[in-house]
């Protein structure tokens, strides 16, 4: 599977379900909330990252995917829980899940440019070569 920014829509999608989930009784603890290898930049990370491993650009994708990933599933708990107002409050613009949004986002972005620029995979360690 190719790299590129589309593997975020369904980051995207994320919030909007969280935000609907406030204001009407919806299921929302499912495998892409609560599994970050469960969406297409999840499947890319651990099925095909494997030549990038030494990148810091890679490290950095990686955190901030699982952060994305966990600020999710606890503001989907909130919700299904009934703890609205917190919900709430991670929800609300510049708050958590945007913050999280937004360092995802900036990791693909620095990623996509490593790509672009042509600089190719990190050499692998001498411990993986051996």
């Amino acid at each position: 599977m190719p790299f590129d920014s589309t593997l975020l829509e369904e980051h995207k999608i994320a919030g909007i379900s969280l935000r609907s989930g406030m204001h009407e009784p919806v299921s929302l603890i499912t495998p892409a909330f609560a599994n970050e290898r469960c969406c297409a930049l999840g499947r890319w990370l651990q099925e095909d990252s494997d030549r990038w491993d030494a990148a810091p650009e890679l490290l950095q994708l990686k955190l901030a995917h699982a952060s994305f990933h966990t600020i999710a599933l606890v503001i989907a708990l909130s919700i299904t829980q009934g703890r609205l107002a917190e919900a709430a409050i991670m929800l609300e613009p510049d708050a958590l899940f945007d913050s999280a949004g937004r360092m995802l986002a900036d990791a693909v972005s620095r990623f996509e440019t490593r790509l672009i620029v042509g600089v190719g995979p990190a050499p692998a360690s001498r411990e993986r070569a051996q």
